[in-house]
Order: structure tokens, then sequence, then C-alpha cells
């Protein structure tokens, strides 16, 4: 892959909107990983990962997401995607692995569900 991805993190309303987009590969997830790294978040009532513009994805982005699921859950915060693009979600069936996230429709849906999930934190 020839460009680098946009991860784009920001936070709202106590969570942290993690925003995807291009086209993840072995040489490309490294961003993704390091903004999925559940450290930076602690004071967060947990994560929302936008993959609605994600155009290509492979199995080290699966890999990335499937680890940073079990980080998050070792630490008690929720973890959303949102709107994961075709690509994506096909990569997740092929997979087996769709029914391991919790998936909302929209931002403001992932972002009620965390807040609903983390009891107040």
């Amino acid at each position: 892959m020839s460009e680098t991805p946009d991860v784009i993190t920001t936070p709202v309303d106590g969570v942290w909107l993690v925003r995807v987009g291009g086209e993840f590969d072995l040489d490309s997830t490294g961003g993704l990983a390091e903004a999925l790294d559940p450290a930076p978040h602690h004071a967060a009532r947990g994560v929302v990962l936008d993959l609605s513009l994600v155009d290509f994805a492979d199995s080290t982005f699966l890999h990335v997401l499937l680890e940073a699921r079990k980080r998050f859950a070792a630490a008690a915060l929720p973890f959303v995607l949102v709107r994961p693009h075709r690509h994506v979600r096909r990569l997740l069936d092929l997979t087996d692995t769709a029914r391991a996230f919790t998936v909302a429709g929209d931002v403001p849906a992932a972002i009620a569900l965390v807040h609903a999930r983390s009891g107040g934190r």
C-alpha cells in the first residue's frame, strides 16, 4: 500500500473516538495499534472505532482489532466498532470473528452503548 492510512483520535463525551480510513496492511497498521492501546484511554469510559472509511483491510488489521478487544476487555473498557465498511465486514464474516465485537450503526449509538456498559464511570 502506498499511502499512510488516516487514524484520528478525539475525546467525545468521555469516550475516545478513533476514526480510521484508507488501506491497512502489514506495513500500515502501526498507527492503528498505537491508537488502540488502552493505557492512554484509562480515564475514558470506553473506545469507539469508526471503520466506515476503511477501503482495504488484511489479516494484520484483523489481528490489531482482536488484540485491542482483548486488551480493552482486560482493562474493563467497552470497545465498540462503528459501521464497518463492506471490506471489513467481509473480513470479519470470512474469519467468523464478527460476533467477537460489539457493532453499532453510527457514532452516537456507539457512544450510548459505551455509556450504558461503563456503568457511569
